[in-house]
Formats: structure tokens, C-alpha cells, sequence
């Protein structure tokens, strides 16, 4: 089922399964998201949870048991039930399940909040333990912005200069060396040739805010407090993905105990997280 917001400036519409959005546009009906294409990528816009990327042989170990676990975890293929909805917001939410406990044995609540003010998008992830024990887990976003020219003709803005060093994923794992891109910058322009492997991955940037620029389009992008912001396209596609995320794939030569594991949240019994992110477009 698919549910639409919007303030009368901007519209979104998202898939109860995985709580995706499916479209961002304007009232004019420009889009501002990828369109799904599958001679591509048929994704747009999957949140990760209750882990970010790839795990060594999809598994990991809780307390000497070993789990399985699939990429970027299962909420993307969930079908999430609908909280509230008002006309411009609209809340999701999954729970703990027998297939889910399986998987991740631990007794949780994931909502996530969509609301349109003033033309912007904001994005609100909540989870809470209900359990008895802490929870380790990550979530983060994997919108995928539209670039009909090609991301060659886009540029990644940086609300502060950064040093650009990207982690290296290979195979989805993180290789213990790092690629510098720029030692003192504020703008990365886009090249294919930094995706042919996987994605770039940044760690603890300084800035809160990014731009993307080209086409006539200015599409910006501000979080709160995410550890590794990651971005990542197919070869060739018309899309780049902006990726905020609270952990990683596995570190090489990790051991494979998810309280170990780089990046990984530590949630005590009856604690709540929250995170948020929002996007503007012109």
C-alpha cells in the first residue's frame, strides 16, 4: 500500500513494504527521486535496519550463537503498519516477530517518521528496546537522488571542508586501508570511476549538511549525528545515493561478535533512540 503527504509544495509517497519512498516531487510534478529502473538498480530509497551493510559470511555472534543476517538486515523487505497519518505525515513502525527474533533476538520497536514542512522532507528513525538486555543494532537511509545527465555532471557541496579519506569495501567488507580523494575540500565532483568497486565511505565528517548540485537541480541533504555518510551509484546510472548511515559493513578481520562490531549501537533495556535527516530540493 502506498501513503502520500504533502504541505501543497512538496509531495512523497511511500510503500507500506520497508516503509520506501517511492517519490518525492513538487507541484509542478518535477521528481526528485530515482525511479526504480531495474535495468539499474530497482531499489530507491531502502532503510537499513537493524544492520547497515554486509556481514561477514551474513552472520554474526551474540553471546557464542551464531545468527544469520542478510545485507542491510530485513527491514526493507518488511511490511511495516501504519502508526498515524495525517495530511502532511505519516509514521510506520515493525516489532519484534518469531521470524524476526530468529534473526535478531531481541525484543524491539522500529518506527519511522515522514513529515513535510515548508517545502522540506524531514525523515525520524525511533527504536526501542522493550527487552530486558541491551540491543546492538545499526540503522541508517539509502535515498537515491535522480541525475537524469549522468552523476557526472553533479557535484557532492560540503557545508564545511573536509578531508575526503574514503574507507575501502570489497566484497562487503571494509579493507584495512582508506583512499584519499582531497586533503582540504568543500566540493567532490562526481566520477563513475569512484564507483566501480562499491561505494565511497566517509567517516565523522564535520559537516551536518551536503549539496547536491548539477542539471539545474539543488537538492540538499542535513542530518544529525550520523557516524559514516556514503555514496554510491551503479555504472552509468542517472542516480547517486545518499547514504546516512549508524554503522557499517564488517571491518576485515573482524571477529564477528555483533558487541564487538565497528559502528554498532549499544541500546539499554527500555532506552529509546532517535535519529533524523531532511531534504530540500529546488
Amino acid at each position: 500500500m502506498v501513503i502520500k503527504i504533502s504541505d501543497g509544495v512538496l509531495f512523497a509517497e511511500i510503500d507500506t513494504k520497508g516503509a520506501e519512498l517511492m517519490r518525492i516531487y513538487n507541484s509542478c510534478g518535477k521528481d526528485f527521486l530515482w525511479n526504480g529502473d531495474p535495468r539499474f538498480w530497482a531499489r530507491r530509497a531502502p532503510v537499513l535496519f537493524p544492520i547497515c551493510g554486509g556481514m561477514n559470511n551474513n552472520s554474526y555472534t551474540l553471546d557464542g550463537k551464531a545468527y544469520h543476517m542478510p545485507k542491510h538486515g530485513f527491514c526493507r523487505e518488511a511490511e511495516f503498519a501504519v502508526e498515524c497519518q495525517a495530511e502532511n505525515e505519516a509514521t510506520f513502525f515493525i516489532e519484534t516477530t518469531k521470524e524476526r527474533y530468529e534473526l535478531f533476538p531481541f525484543n524491539f520497536r522500529f518506527c519511522i517518521k515522514y513529515k513535510i514542512v515548508d517545502g522540506a522532507l524531514e525523515v525520524y528513525y525511533t527504536v526501542y528496546n522493550l527487552g530486558n538486555s541491551t540491543m546492538y543494532f545499526s540503522v541508517g537511509s539509502h535515498e537515491a537522488y535522480a541525475c537524469p545527465e549522468g552523476i557526472e555532471e553533479y557535484r557532492i557541496e560540503f557545508e564545511k571542508e573536509e578531508r575526503l579519506e574514503s574507507l575501502v569495501i570489497e566484497d562487503n567488507l571494509i579493507k584495512p586501508r582508506t583512499v584519499l580523494i582531497n586533503e582540504r575540500t568543500k566540493v567532490l565532483p562526481l566520477k563513475y570511476d569512484y564507483f566501480k568497486v562499491d561505494a565511497l565511505c566517509f567517516r565523522n565528517l564535520t559537516s551536518k549538511k551536503v549539496w547536491l548540485v548539477g542539471g539545474g537541480r539543488r537538492t540538499e541533504v542535513s542530518w544529525d549525528d550520523f557516524e559514516f555518510v556514503l555514496f554510491w551509484t551503479k555504472q552509468k546510472a542517472p542516480f547517486i545515493c545518499i547514504e546516512l548511515n549508524c554503522g557499517t559493513d564488517d571491518f576485515e578481520g573482524a571477529d564477528g561478535n555483533i558487541k564487538n562490531k565497528e559502528g554498532i549501537i549499544s541500546l539499554e533495556a527500555g532506552k529509546v533512540f532517535e535519529r533524523k535527516h531532511s531534504m530540500k530540493f529546488q
